[in-house]
Parts: C-alpha cells; structure tokens; sequence
C-alpha cells in the first residue's frame, strides 16, 4: 500500500530536525502514543546526518483479534530513520513476528514560512486474505504517530 502524509511545522528547518535529534522529544512522542516502555538511540553520522533509532512497546489490547493472533498480546515497533542529512533519508520500520514492513522516505522542506515534513512509503503485510486491512490499519496507525510528533514539535516550537 502507497503512504504519503505532510506534517507542517512552525518553526525553520534547522529547530524541526534538532527536535528530531533531541531524545527527550523522541520519549514524549512514544509515552504519548501510549507505548509503555521506549528504548531511543540517535546516532549522529558525522556528515550532519543521524540514524534515529526508536523500539516501542505497548499492549496490543485495542487491535483487532485477527491482528493480536499474529503479534501477541504486546505490540513491539522497530523504527529506524537514517538521515542522511537535515533534508532528508529513510525510514523503515518492523514488527517483530508480524509478516511486514514499512519501507520509505522522510524529508524536510521549507515552504511558506513554514517546515514541512513528507514521509512517502510502501507498506506490505503478507499475510492471505486480510494483508490489505492490516496495511491500512498500519497507515493509520503510522499517520496518527506523525500528526502526534507534529502537534507535540509544534508545541515545543512555540515556546
């Protein structure tokens, strides 16, 4: 399934990406998507690019029962986003024991006075039969996460 969402952001390119290198940053937008426990690394590559890596963990109560027969009662999600510089890089993410991926690109623009953020991507859930209901439950869950960070950079940018 193709995915693509913009998330505009008041503040300049530079403060947008700094929030995305700022670990504290990371820790609130994964409590306030309801994981219960994170583990953040962000590694800077030393061509002014960084490799942000974020594994979540929450119950997987609130997902469909066809859903938690495949991942189990917790749901853990690995995110890695290589940026490979301030404007732009990779994005993939897994669920272990799910039979799936996330694979795209994220990138930063400004536009108008304000940054923007585009995050394309291509998600594949193998699965017979209900890989496509899956696909879309992830995109949503996916476009959900990034409105959060938007509202929480936001926030932070104003201040």
């Amino acid at each position: 399934m193709d995915f693509r969402k913009e998330i505009e952001f008041n503040g300049s390119l530079e403060d947008v990406f700094a929030l995305f290198c700022d670990t504290n940053f990371r820790e609130r937008v994964a409590a306030d998507a309801g994981a219960e426990s994170w583990e953040i690394d962000l590694a800077p590559t030393g061509d002014d690019g960084v490799i942000a890596t974020m594994i979540t963990k929450r119950n997987a109560s609130e997902l469909p029962a066809a859903a938690r027969k495949i991942i189990g009662k917790q749901l853990t999600i690995n995110q890695v986003e290589t940026w490979t510089s301030p404007v732009g890089g990779t994005l993939e993410v897994t669920i272990p024991g799910a039979p799936g991926h996330i694979k795209g690109t994220v990138a930063l623009a400004e536009r108008e006075g304000l940054t923007v953020q585009t995050v394309t991507a291509d998600i594949k859930v193998r699965v017979p039969l209900i890989g496509k209901q899956f696909e879309k439950l992830i995109g949503q869950i996916l476009g959900n996460i990034l409105k959060l960070q938007g509202r929480i950079a936001n926030e932070d940018l104003a201040d």
